[in-house]
């Protein structure tokens, strides 16, 4: 067994996952939904402990390159709206954020509930783009990965990584999830 970062004797069919509590607290963000990835997907805000979708007509380019640097991602984010990555299930709908492009996180925009004016098909989306990490960054990836589960990755020197399961438990688990 190795714990040298960059050495080991683990392979790809070996990479540690963890799944968290589905608990959310407000100001959490997530993308999920049909074709998401940890990059892409319908935009979920985390308000008073549920989450909620964000309105599509209502969804601007400051308040995707603000989301998208929240989730550890720079450059110029794609926009999408209409339903592209499945309609959303949650009653919450959230609207109008007031992003300046500047701000560290949704929850610091100024933004009101949609009442009446949307729906659930025509929710905000993203693609963001050019990963911006920090050594000791930990993520959660792969097909279907959200901020709740997914393969386990850690940053060093810039650049994403695995986390082989040799001696993974569930105290490696806890701290990934906090």
């Amino acid at each position: 067994m190795s714990n040298t970062i960059g050495s080991s004797n683990c392979s790809h069919s070996s990479d540690a996952g963890v799944s968290c509590s589905s608990v959310c607290f407000t100001g959490d963000v997530r993308l999920v939904g049909t074709g998401s990835t940890i990059s892409q997907g319908r935009v979920e805000v985390c308000y008073n402990d549920t989450w909620g979708t964000v309105c599509g007509d209502s969804w601007y380019k400051n308040d995707a390159i603000v989301l998208c640097q929240q989730v550890g991602y720079t450059g110029n984010p794609t926009l999408y709206g209409s339903d592209h990555f499945g309609p959303g299930s949650d009653e919450l709908m959230l609207s109008r954020f007031g992003c300046t492009g500047s701000e560290n996180s949704l929850s610091t925009c100024a933004f009101s509930f949609a009442v009446g004016n949307c729906s659930n098909v025509n929710v905000a989306g993203v693609s963001c783009s050019s990963i911006n990490c920090t050594t000791g960054d930990i993520r959660l990836a792969g097909n279907g990965s959200n901020v709740t589960q997914g393969r386990v990755e850690v940053c060093y020197n810039n650049t994403w990584g695995t986390v082989c399961d040799d001696s993974w438990d569930i105290n490696d688990a806890a701290i990934v999830c906090k």
